[in-house]
């Protein structure tokens, strides 16, 4: 908890923000999941990054080969963990660290939100752009791919 607070603390000096803050409202532990849940818009950087990245290292065949092995293993290798948690949980009174448990679900949750952003077909796409709506907004993004290869050094 510690660690994580003094990162928030150095992301908060080097970002412009208000020099006045409200005290933390303890309120929030009562209701604490959903108010650690991402907002609408912030999913945008889970969607957009893989992609953005994965379009990146098309240009290369070795690092493209290396991408798609890896979105192969990550996938199989979570399946597999969920499988098995899912069967060790459902044997009467299993025996579990409830605390492990909950952080590898949520660890395996969001490796299925970026997972799934890869395995995005949108109507559009081809070999020449990609595009992805944005959550919370009415608009989408169209990325050019050789204009995003070109701009970008491995």
């Amino acid at each position: 908890m510690e660690k994580s607070l003094d990162v928030a603390n150095k992301l908060c000096e080097s970002t412009p923000t208000p020099q006045y803050s409200a005290a933390p409202d303890p309120n929030i532990l009562k209701n604490l999941l959903p108010e650690c849940e991402d907002s609408d818009f912030w999913m945008n950087f889970r969607k957009a990054a893989p992609i953005m990245f994965c379009v990146a290292v098309e240009g290369d065949k070795n690092l493209q080969m290396m991408r798609d092995m890896s979105f192969i293993e990550e996938l199989l290798k979570t399946k597999s963990i969920l499988t098995l948690m899912k069967e060790k949980l459902t044997t009467v009174a299993p025996d579990i660290d409830v605390i492990d448990y909950s952080l590898a679900a949520k660890m395996l949750e969001y490796k299925l939100q970026i997972l799934n952003s890869l395995n995005v077909s949108v109507e559009e796409d081809g070999e020449d752009r990609v595009s992805f709506n944005l959550y919370g907004t009415n608009k989408s993004v169209v990325i050019d791919k050789e204009k995003l290869r070109a701009a970008i050094t491995i």
